[in-house]
């Protein structure tokens, strides 16, 4: 029996769905967005100066209206208030970075890819533009692009951990395991309290067969956020693969709860799916 493990939904391990939570980043200040379980991280950018262009202040009101919205996860209006801060600032990269997470939230790929060119051509060492367009590149299917991006994202942020935890998931999907498990490793070091890294970690433990060693992961990822959806459900699939029945129903249904809380309907439907193939 091989149960649904979660990372992201393009990058399966041979019939199981992994939901490795892709992390996206601009900059400085936290925000949750959307149903999905990335990070979005907008950039409130340098301090203006004081003497600012009406033009300017402007853009900067429909920029900040627009990470409201998009906070509270209605990305189409948020695009909507991006798009008006980019007519009254065409230079305004932060503007096209965050529409195009917008984009990419509202399931529009290839625009959230046009957004980050724009971002790039406007600033060509932004670190996190480059980890922007290959996590898009990557929802298409396009790891070889995706690695290019995340390779100039790490030589130009050599700290980045969400881009080593972002590429070592196209690493594990174009089956270089030990290179993703590196990347996994690496992530972690720079910091020890990221639980997405410990989760994709533990799924690719997982997929070699060291369910031991990725319980281990998925344990410090729970402790570490006690909300994880995604990994409650990874431990029951890895729990179940050893044997323990009761303990891999009541981590599924911990997910089930826990999605069906954040009102995510798939991974929800996802969750109760494996819960009725265990009690097969």
């Amino acid at each position: 029996m091989k149960l649904q493990l979660f990372k992201q939904e393009w990058i399966p391990i041979g019939r199981a769905l992994i939901i490795g939570l892709l992390t996206i980043l601009s900059a400085t200040t936290n925000l949750s967005c959307s149903k999905q379980s990335d990070v979005l991280v907008t950039e409130i950018g340098v301090s203006p100066p004081n003497r600012r262009s009406a033009r300017t202040s402007r853009a900067e009101e429909f920029y900040l209206q627009g990470k409201n919205q998009h906070a509270k996860g209605d990305s189409q209006a948020a695009i909507a208030s991006y798009s008006k801060a980019i007519t009254q600032n065409p230079r305004y990269s932060a503007a096209y970075k965050a529409r195009g997470l917008a984009y990419f939230d509202a399931g529009n790929k290839q625009a959230a890819i046009a957004d980050y060119n724009e971002a790039l051509k406007l600033n060509p060492n932004d670190a996190e533009a480059f980890n922007s367009r290959a996590n898009a590149r990557a929802s298409q299917g396009d790891n070889k692009g995706a690695l290019e991006d995340y390779n100039e994202a790490i030589r130009l942020a050599p700290s980045y951990a969400e881009a080593y935890n972002n590429r070592g998931n196209a690493l594990a999907a174009t089956g270089e395991q030990n290179r993703a498990l590196e990347d996994f490793n690496q992530a972690i070091r720079l910091d020890t309290r990221y639980a997405i890294a410990y989760n994709n970690r533990g799924n690719l433990l997982a997929a070699r067969g060291d369910n031991k060693a990725a319980i281990t992961d998925y344990n410090q990822a729970i402790r570490i956020n006690p909300n994880f959806g995604a990994a409650y459900n990874n431990r029951g699939n890895a729990r179940a693969a050893q044997g323990d029945k009761p303990g891999a129903l009541k981590d599924l249904q911990k997910a089930a709860d826990i999605f069906q809380n954040q009102g995510n309907k798939d991974l929800y439907q996802q969750v109760m799916n494996n819960i009725k193939e265990l009690g097969q």
